[in-house]
């Protein structure tokens, strides 16, 4: 896995997994959160229109699975159809939105629901972390990471 640093901050101590929820989801910025879960929502519904609306014209996604980032809402949602194809169902849910130091920096958990198109396997819990940047009230920059403690590192977020 990739850890794009992009919006990270070096020689911070990391969160470990025993983070308290319910004091993260007290921390959450509204400005950050309600752009964000709109996004998801609106991915749940493959509402495109709605998906680009959340995203600055200038957004870029690095997602874990590619050395690659996207730049513009037309390449993520590209990038997003793409990754659909090999589902039968595929949901995404914010579990978690914390606000990050940075100004306008979200730290967002991830939970995927699905059954794979060629095997019909079932799944429910997968997750995945972003670390994000909102300007101008939409999501601009966006690392993803499958190990908790180094988006919470890269976020500036420490217990």
């Amino acid at each position: 896995a990739t850890t794009p640093g992009s919006c990270g901050a070096a020689g911070l101590r990391a969160r470990g997994p025993e983070r308290d929820t319910a004091r993260a989801m007290s921390q959450e910025n509204v400005e950050i959160g309600e752009p964000v879960r709109r996004l998801f929502a609106a991915f749940n519904k493959r509402d495109w229109d709605a998906f680009s609306a959340e995203l600055d014209p200038e957004v870029e996604y690095a997602p874990i699975e590619e050395h690659a980032v996207y730049r513009g809402p037309e390449a993520f949602i590209q990038y997003a159809e793409r990754w659909l194809e090999a589902w039968d169902t595929f949901l995404a849910e914010a579990e978690e939105i914390e606000s990050t130091p940075a100004e306008d920096g979200a730290f967002i958990a991830i939970r995927f629901r699905g059954r794979g198109k060629g095997s019909g396997a079932d799944f429910d819990d997968r997750r995945s972390f972003w670390v994000g940047e909102l300007r101008g009230g939409r999501l601009y920059r966006i690392s993803e990471y499958s190990d908790r403690a180094q988006a919470l590192d890269a976020a500036g977020l420490s217990e």
